[in-house]
């Protein structure tokens, strides 16, 4: 079940269209439903922490609907929320501790396969568009992105992979496990490589430290990390050097010949990988070195750290210089993946961070202690942006949380995601206990620097590593549950259940009617539109759909008409301020491109009209 509902969020652009939202939580409902009839068993009250803190944050976001900026983004956020809530419910419940293994085998064999998709396309039809492309940032066009479609989320999806698929090879219990996990490496490897995702480099670093610091045998552990680590390292040089893969390729026929022998490559790696375990073992049986020499070893390695970091300072100019530099490189843009990979790879800029950063501390700021309301940053954004950049999300899960929800809804995320790393302890009994941390603790960092949250695919595969320790630090089997709270949780699983099929309905309208729209099927986006408004009442964006129809189709009395009825629901969408002053003469006009000014001062299309009047 992980992996297959993993696996179809992600091939469906990684759950982040609303769309996504309404089938997975519904069937995930029917999941926590079934164990309930069927006598589900009692949480620990560890366990009960997790699902505890995010059904208050997922409250919490509904509340904000009385304060909210953007009534029809706090909903989607809200239905978001009920996903995240349904997977972390059904896992929980249906979760042994005996099935560790076979719950983290099942997510890294679902990513694996996404990242396998992912390759092959780029070996095999490189010409194809399986590219991320992003208006937003000039610098994506070949970057391997689908079927997520965004290049960093697949770089994060592939970093749990790997780290899992590590922790499989040194500590699975079945030669055939380890064997698998550490031929996965070789396909992960190179995903992560195209993707060109720096934030997800640093995710791996602070994971394999995880990983490592959690481990038992820890010199043991690295040693066999390094050994598996040769096939994949092999493979990502040999990535490198497919210059026609490496940039925008100006012969698709070159790339395609170039994707084929590296593709042999990997297959032949891949191999060679799967009886890497059985040397080691055969290795271990030999070679017996004595107690001192690990002490020594991790000794040894201390102070090769602590040299990098010295040497590292000294080359800067010292701490302070290091410190500038960085803040520097930061805020410069990152050079273009066409002309240079290996620079950007290795750049310090934040890709316009800063900027994001700056507006979400502002929104914090006006708004102390509720927040903007959930789903409010991208109105923000848009009055107080210094650059003409598109953004939805402020890049940080963290800074967005506190500007959104203010300080409680931080508080109520922070203790969620905290309440898997509190079982860390008691989880260490566990052989795979590290690995599931490694993996958690990369999604954890990687979200403080990107959107992970808003990628249910990510999150979910996030949220099973956390609750796989949650799961190795259970003692004995609970009881099961008794009759009454059975019944409660499954009428409560059902009132969900209709919140998300309410959802899913008015989405599913939505989205038909803004593709029929743009491919000027008038007739079809409005009814469609029509369709949505009885379903999504409260929203003014059906409104926007129809009047866009009707203004396209020559009707500009009903366009109008319908313009206003949206923004009596939503004064703060400057797209139908605009509309409005499509549909409006020339004398008309000024009072709605004045609102489309204070809304989105920077919008181009608010430029254009202007030109024009």
């Amino acid at each position: 079940m992980v992996g297959l509902t993993v696996a179809a969020l992600a091939a469906d652009a990684g759950g982040y269209d609303s769309t996504s939202w309404g089938w997975s939580t519904i069937a995930l409902l029917l999941v926590v439903g079934t164990s309930l009839v069927l006598g589900g068993r009692r949480l620990a009250p560890l366990e009960w922490a997790l699902p505890g803190f995010i059904a208050a944050l997922t409250a919490w976001v509904w509340f904000s609907l009385a304060w909210s900026a953007d009534v029809s983004e706090t909903v989607h956020e809200g239905e978001r929320m009920l996903l995240y809530l349904a997977g972390t419910l059904s896992l929980l419940l249906l979760g042994r501790r005996s099935r560790v293994e076979a719950l983290l085998v099942s997510l890294a064999s679902a990513i694996t396969a996404i990242c396998f998709y992912a390759l092959a396309v780029r070996m095999f039809d490189p010409g194809s568009g399986a590219y991320q492309v992003d208006s937003a940032d000039p610098q994506a066009g070949f970057r391997l992105a689908r079927p997520l479609g965004y290049a960093n989320a697949l770089a994060i999806l592939a970093v749990i992979g790997i780290l899992l698929s590590l922790g499989l090879a040194v500590r699975g219990r079945t030669l055939l496990i380890r064997a698998l996990g550490s031929s996965a490496l070789v396909i992960l490897g190179p995903t992560l490589y195209f993707t060109y995702g720096r934030g997800a480099w640093l995710g791996l670093g602070a994971g394999f430290v995880a990983l490592l610091a959690s481990e038992r045998g820890r010199v043991e552990a690295l040693g066999r990390a390094l050994a598996y680590a040769v096939a994949p390292a092999v493979a990502v040089a040999l990535a490198t050097r497919t210059h026609p893969l490496t940039s925008d390729p100006g012969s698709v026929a070159a790339a395609r010949h170039d994707g084929r022998l590296l593709a042999v490559a990997i297959v032949v790696l891949a191999v060679a990988a799967a009886f890497v375990p059985v040397a080691l073992d055969r290795l271990q049986r030999r070679i017996v070195l004595p107690p001192s020499w690990r002490r020594r070893s991790v000794l040894a390695l201390a102070l090769i750290a602590v040299a990098i970091v010295v040497v590292a300072l000294a080359s800067a100019g010292g701490p302070q210089a290091a410190v500038r530099r960085a803040y520097h490189a930061f805020n410069a843009p990152a050079p273009l993946v066409k002309t240079d990979t290996k620079k950007r790879l290795f750049s310090l800029s934040g890709s316009n961070r800063s900027d994001y950063w700056r507006v979400a501390w502002r929104e914090a700021e006006d708004h102390p202690w509720l927040g903007g309301g959930a789903g409010s940053y991208q109105r923000f954004w848009l009055r107080h942006r210094s650059a003409d950049l598109p953004v939805r999300d402020a890049h940080s899960l963290y800074l967005e949380t506190l500007a959104e929800l203010g300080p409680l809804g931080l508080a109520l995320l922070l203790c969620a995601l905290a309440a898997p790393l509190a079982a860390v302890g008691a989880a260490r009994r566990s052989p795979l206990a590290a690995a599931a941390l490694g993996a958690y603790v990369a999604f954890l960092v990687h979200a403080g620097i990107d959107w992970d949250w808003e990628m249910p695919a990510v999150t979910l595969a996030a949220l099973v590593c956390g609750i796989a320790l949650l799961l190795a630090a259970r003692g004995a089997e609970t009881r099961p549950l008794g009759r009454t709270p059975r019944a409660v949780g499954v009428g409560l699983a059902a009132l969900l259940g209709a919140v998300a099929l309410v959802g899913f309905a008015g989405n599913r309208a939505e989205t038909s009617a803004a593709d029929a729209l743009d491919a000027s099927h008038l007739h079809q986006a409005a009814a469609e539109a029509r369709h949505a408004r009885r379903w999504e009442p409260w929203s003014a964006e059906p409104w926007r759909l129809l009047g866009e129809s009707q203004l396209q189709a020559g009707e500009v009395g009903p366009a109008r008409a319908s313009f206003l009825r949206g923004l009596e629901k939503d004064r703060g969408s400057w797209e139908l301020w605009l509309d409005l002053a499509l549909a409006r003469r020339d004398d008309q006009r000024r009072d709605a491109l004045t609102q489309v000014a204070r809304l989105n001062p920077l919008s181009p299309e608010l430029r254009q009209l202007r030109g024009s009047s």
